[in-house]
């Protein structure tokens, strides 16, 4: 049994720690300094140094980087003392009543994928100020594999994933499927053909692609060893943006969901058809470490980035994406009605 006073932040290195640890660090992160930490809590800086070691060898984890003007604090120091700020929030808090949205204070990172943030983020970050002000929502944009390697390692609090896998570290909510189509340029590459397109209208194709860990090559790749095509042209490029430079340019065709180019499309300068003959496509899944729960709000954002999802495809905002029936499945599993995409 830990002692009094003292709690676990769970983990791999997990231990109990003491809440004086757990204070002296969090000085010492927040003003940069040794001394002045000492100050600030009244103590000898030897004693705070000694409280802070102590801290890092418990957790086998490196928190401070020391350097002449202080210290500069690691990615693990700054994930624990985003930890700490949330824990002496709610320490601090009245236990007589929970705190109104508007006196709700904390950090929440959310981690989504390269071609949805442009389209979630303005939206997200409006309605989480408008419901709490006191809230920070901390936006990362990665692959999914990426991602999913963010939220095991708690580095985010939750993500926006495609086609997850079935993990027991993970709670998994699909919300929504999108199909994939091929994207061409207006010239140079441009695509004159009529009719469904499948998997093997890619045949000869100067090809542009993600590498092989993004789940877009994971799906174009797996359907094309099932229909026996062969992908041998293939420019490995990791960036949307990038991507889509390119094949305006003529250098190539990629695919792409229809969110990721629905104004290049507007515009007239790259097109979009969808895979319909073998429909190509992944089902988007807000997902986080399970049992990781560590702000009475988390749910609430949770809810808040499925909704905002749910609504901007009911609105068309977000093109082509199909909401999808769910219900919550924990430990790696995924409960859904209906069928995936492709």
């Amino acid at each position: 049994m830990p002692p009094p006073g003292a709690l676990s932040l769970g983990g791999a290195a997990a231990r109990s720690l003491d809440l004086r640890e757990l204070r002296y660090f969090l000085s010492v992160g927040r003003t940069g300094n040794f001394g002045r930490a000492a100050r600030e809590l009244n103590i000898s800086q030897p004693t705070i140094t000694n409280q802070v070691l102590k801290l890092e060898e418990g957790l086998g984890t490196r928190l401070l980087i020391r350097h002449g003007r202080g210290v500069t604090l690691t990615r693990a120091g700054s994930c624990l003392m985003e930890r700490i700020e949330t824990i002496m929030g709610l320490l601090n808090a009245p236990l007589d009543q929970a705190p109104a949205p508007e006196q709700t204070v904390g950090t929440i990172s959310l981690g989504l994928p390269f071609e949805a943030a442009p389209t979630l983020v303005p939206h997200l970050l409006r309605v989480c100020g408008e419901q709490w002000p006191g809230v920070t929502l901390t936006v990362r944009e990665g692959s999914s594999a990426t991602l999913e390697e963010w939220v095991l390692e708690r580095r985010v609090d939750l993500a926006l994933l495609q086609d997850p896998p079935a993990l027991d570290g993970l709670e998994i909510e699909p919300v929504a499927s999108q199909r994939l189509g091929l994207v061409t340029g207006v010239r140079g590459q441009d695509d004159k053909s009529e009719g469904a397109i499948g998997i093997r209208s890619l045949i000869g194709r100067q090809l542009i692609l993600p590498s092989q860990r993004h789940w877009i090559r994971r799906v174009v790749e797996g359907a094309a060893f099932r229909r026996g095509v062969g992908l041998d042209k293939v420019r490995q490029v990791d960036g949307v943006l990038l991507t889509k430079e390119m094949v305006r340019d003529g250098l190539g065709v990629t695919v792409l969901p229809l969110a990721a180019v629905q104004d290049d499309v507007a515009r007239g300068v790259l097109t979009f058809r969808a895979f319909e003959r073998e429909p190509l496509g992944a089902v988007h899944a807000i997902a986080s470490h399970f049992g990781a729960e560590l702000a009475p709000f988390l749910s609430a954002v949770r809810d808040l980035t499925r909704d905002t999802i749910r609504g901007l495809a009911d609105r068309n905002i977000w093109a082509d994406v199909a909401v999808t029936a769910t219900r919550t499945g924990k430990s790696g599993r995924r409960l859904m009605e209906g069928a995936s995409p492709g």
